[in-house]
């Protein structure tokens, strides 16, 4: 499968703001997740993908009320149970570069346990190959860092 983009678009409105009148984070990561999910949706069944990881974020500018913000998403990795989902996000009229992040979604069984998916990511682009190879190294910091996670339950450090 190719890696399809799917763009959504948001208006930022005075409910979306921060104390410095600018978007608030925590929102626009909540648009950026749902890119993700809307995308991991449109090649698997939206009852079966939970969000499992959210990777570093680092906002460039900030996004003044009045703005309309881009969403740009793609698969671009996919593991025996995950999805991984480049979200892309931009202002809409300049094309200005906001954000960007990957978002790991798995696919889960009526349970709620991961289960197969059979999709399988072949990029062709040289920007593709980048893509995956970067999802495919998070997945694997994933699976060291839910050991950590682990480890840290059992100790009750805090």
């Amino acid at each position: 499968m190719a890696n399809k983009i799917i763009s959504a678009r948001h208006l930022v409105k005075g409910e979306d703001l921060n104390h410095h009148g600018t978007l608030y984070a925590g929102r626009g990561v909540e648009w950026m997740v749902e890119a993700g999910f809307i995308t991991a949706s449109d090649i698997t069944e939206s009852e079966n993908i939970v969000c499992m990881r959210i990777n570093s974020l680092l906002f460039i500018k900030p996004v003044p009320k009045g703005q309309m913000v881009s969403y740009d998403s793609c698969i671009c990795f996919a593991g025996r149970t995950s999805l991984t989902a480049y979200v892309r996000v931009s202002n809409s009229n300049t094309k200005e570069f906001i954000v960007d992040g990957f978002f790991t979604y798995v696919h889960t069984d009526d349970e709620g346990r991961p289960m197969p998916h059979g999709i399988e990511i072949h990029p062709e682009t040289e920007i593709e190959k980048e893509l995956y190879n970067e999802a495919k190294e998070l997945l694997e910091e994933s699976k060291k860092d839910a050991e950590k996670q682990r480890k840290r339950q059992e100790t009750h450090w805090i």
